[in-house]
């Protein structure tokens, strides 16, 4: 007796807390209590308010639900769908995904007119009319599923549907969907078995609202029927699992019409396919189009376009299009763009991210980057970062950087603010360093240098010229100098340049190398002095002086006139203007 009494005593405990445990553990987001008093507040706010006290998520399309219209409530200990049933007037469904309530538009109510529902052999035949529940409209264009087999159909312009459903005995559980309708699940008992497929697991509703999705895009448009684009706009969040699917054409499917709706473990199109997403691979001969987040690899002879994320390695003939962000390699023959961000590899004959990469863009042509780019871009062309730069930029031609706070080396390098290094002949810092200095050195009596760039690196372009009858020399050159700063008014800016003289004639290499140590005294805002002494290599190969001009190597007796090589000291000094 004693033994049976404990035994109940344990039983009854176990179930206590089991009720208990799924009454915690179990609890809806939406069933849960909240208390809120706002008078006068955007209704954004009050959402933000409500994801901090609630520890969730809304997700919702900012273009139908307006987050910045003036709200007021007082709420004492009610559900969360009971203050948004008050907020939205009842014109939103809210469903549950993880730590997210999704709030999608659905100020209308759907209704099923059933007039067959019979067993014709190996099927049953479900068919009759979806209705708009206040008006009683018959509706065209309304989506009719099965959750479990995944088998779904439209109404034509009638409003009317039929569906074939594999005869093997269990109730069957209808869905009917359609924009700006609220989602209605009837049931029908039989006396008949429907199993649920292996593989496929209970459906969920994406996060991703985005309404520049796949269907938009001009790929979209050219191979997504009218009746797929329909059923991506009814079912916009329904989401299924599946270990495989293969299509011929996207209309052509192992899932029918359902094939938008389905992630894939595995997926193989022998021209092209259409699916929700991919998590393990998938390969297709010309194209492959997917509304979600791809992982792992992808393979296509022409073209992929994904509407969610790429994680892993994507591979096309043509072209990679992705609507989300890349974590991994992105390789085509022609073009790849990004619409968020690159964390991975790029190589493309042109390359385009609107978002953030960190990573390496490699293209023959050019990348362009819209944000911040943190790694390398190499470009036989050029390459742009439209917002602050770190790494290095490597362009044939030319670089662009708004902010660079690493190194641009191309022919032309243009940044707008710098804290970095420009290695090129034209050099162009905005909001940089910009000074054209006059003055005069042993060698030229007369020289004009325009310097640009940063401090940290500026490029410099000088010509001079030797103003003495029947003595001329005349000087070109280019060069690099940098500012180190010692005090408000002074600075060291040491300079390397290197001149072409002309003496005469043109037939002949005359180079003359200097390294300056100036010393730069700040007089007035826009006016320096600047000077110091200067070590010069000169380079010839001309040894006879022409009527009317000098020959440098007989203005220093101590040249060897032996070598075509010789060094001497010098001096220089000017004025620095801007």
């Amino acid at each position: 007796m004693h033994q049976l009494k404990r035994s109940l005593f344990v039983v009854t405990a176990c179930v206590l807390l089991s009720a208990i445990s799924q009454r915690l553990c179990g609890q809806s987001l939406l069933s849960r209590n909240i208390s809120i008093h706002i008078k006068d507040r955007p209704l954004g706010v009050m959402l933000k308010t409500m994801e901090e006290r609630g520890k969730f998520y809304f997700s919702y399309n900012s273009n139908l639900l307006k987050a910045d219209s003036l709200v007021s409530l007082d709420a004492d200990n009610w559900t969360i769908k009971e203050v948004l049933d008050r907020l939205l007037m009842r014109r939103f469904e809210y469903k549950e995904a993880a730590d997210f309530i999704i709030l999608r538009y659905a100020p209308l109510q759907l209704n099923l007119l059933s007039d067959k529902t019979a067993t014709e052999g190996d099927e049953f035949v479900i068919n009759g009319f979806i209705v708009d529940e206040a008006s009683g409209k018959k509706l065209p264009n309304a989506s009719v599923y099965e959750r479990n087999l995944l088998q779904s159909t439209l109404t034509d312009a009638n409003g009317f549907f039929e569906l074939k459903l594999k005869n093997t005995g269990m109730q069957v559980q209808l869905t009917i969907s359609k924009e700006f309708y609220k989602d209605t699940t009837i049931t029908f008992l039989r006396d008949v078995n429907i199993t649920r497929v292996t593989g496929k697991s209970v459906l969920y509703y994406a996060l991703n609202d985005d309404p520049e999705g796949i269907e938009t895009t001009s790929l979209g448009k050219l191979f997504l029927s009218t009746r797929q684009k329909i059923q991506a706009a009814n079912l916009k969040g329904l989401i299924a699992n599946a270990p495989f699917q293969a299509s011929a054409i996207p209309n052509v499917s192992t899932h029918g019409e359902m094939n938008g709706q389905i992630v894939n473990t595995v997926s193989l199109n022998a021209v092209g396919g259409y699916n929700a997403g991919v998590n393990g691979a998938e390969i297709g001969i010309i194209f492959n189009l997917d509304k979600g987040n791809v992982r792992s690899f992808q393979f296509a002879g022409a073209f992929n376009v994904v509407g969610g994320n790429v994680g892993g390695v994507q591979i096309a003939g043509l072209y990679n299009n992705v609507l989300g962000s890349v974590g991994g390699v992105q390789t085509s023959i022609l073009h790849n763009s990004v619409k968020h961000n690159l964390r991975g590899v790029q190589l493309s004959l042109y390359n385009h991210v609107r978002g953030e990469v960190s990573g390496l863009q490699f293209a023959p042509v050019g990348n362009i980057a819209n944000k911040n780019v943190s790694g390398i871009q190499l470009a036989a062309l050029g390459n742009v970062a439209g917002s602050k730069f770190e790494g290095i930029q490597l362009g044939g031609l030319f670089n662009y950087a708004k902010h660079l706070r690493g190194l641009q080396v191309g022919l032309i390098n243009i940044a707008d603010t710098s804290r970095g290094f420009s290695v090129g002949l034209i050099n162009i810092v905005r909001n940089g360093y910009h000074k054209v200095t006059l003055g005069a050195n042993e060698t030229l009596n007369a020289n004009l240098a325009i310097k640009s760039g940063s401090e940290n690196f500026y490029t410099i372009y000088t010509g001079g010229v030797r103003l003495k009858e029947n003595a001329r020399i005349y000087g070109m050159g280019m060069g690099f100098g940098t500012v180190l700063g010692l005090n408000k008014w002074l600075s060291f800016n040491p300079e390397l340049s290197s001149r072409y003289l002309y003496q005469g004639t043109w037939h002949y290499t005359n180079l003359l190398n200097r390294l300056d140590a100036n010393i730069n005294m700040k007089l007035t805002k826009g006016l320096a002095i600047i000077g110091g002494p200067s070590v010069n290599l000169y380079y010839t190969g001309q040894y006879n002086a022409i009527k009317g001009y000098a020959l440098l190597q007989d203005l220093h007796p101590k040249f060897d006139p032996n070598k075509r090589a010789n060094w001497f000291y010098g001096w220089n000094v000017g004025l620095n203007f801007f």
